[in-house]
């Protein structure tokens, strides 16, 4: 019976059945193993062709009206001999080249903007982070009743009167 190879991990299982693929996909080392293959492609994903579709599509959702669909923004104007399309499946706009019939999720000659708006200056310090005091009642001060000494008895030696 063949062997069952884990691309993650770049191992065979000793146990190729069902259940053993299971159990082996809920070990830790196999979680871990899955984030830094995916953490070590994401890069290279993000630099490709389909990153800049997807950082595109987000922009142009953000800036598109629903009713209209039409985009409310800076974005230049397609290129000549292009066209906007929607996808009916995913409805998601692609883009045709009607000359050479090319289709492409990429918008021609648009790169969009950092998402956020500009980097913060170097000089940037965020606020500091805000505490709550505490309320002015004292009760996280004073020990639950159940822990005060009976009535009659006093604190153990070498203790105050709770407040």
């Amino acid at each position: 019976m063949p062997r069952f190879f884990d691309d993650y991990s770049n191992t065979y299982l000793t146990h190729d059945s069902a259940a053993g693929r299971k159990q082996q996909r809920r070990g830790w080392k196999f979680r871990e193993n899955f984030k830094l293959h995916y953490l070590s492609n994401m890069d290279e994903w993000q630099a490709g062709p389909m990153g800049l579709a997807s950082k595109q599509q987000a922009f142009l959702r953000r800036h598109r009206n629903p009713a209209t669909g039409q985009i409310d923004g800076p974005v230049p104007p397609l290129p000549e001999g292009w066209k906007e399309e929607l996808d009916d499946a995913t409805k998601v706009y692609f883009y045709v080249n009607e000359e050479s019939g090319e289709r492409s999720w990429v918008r021609p000659d648009f790169v969009p903007p950092g998402a956020g708006g500009p980097p913060p200056p170097t000089n940037f310090r965020p606020p500091p982070p805000q505490f709550q005091q505490p309320p002015p009642n004292n009760q996280f001060n004073r020990p639950p009743p159940a822990f005060l000494p009976p009535p009659g008895q006093g604190p153990p030696p070498g203790m105050g009167i709770p407040p």
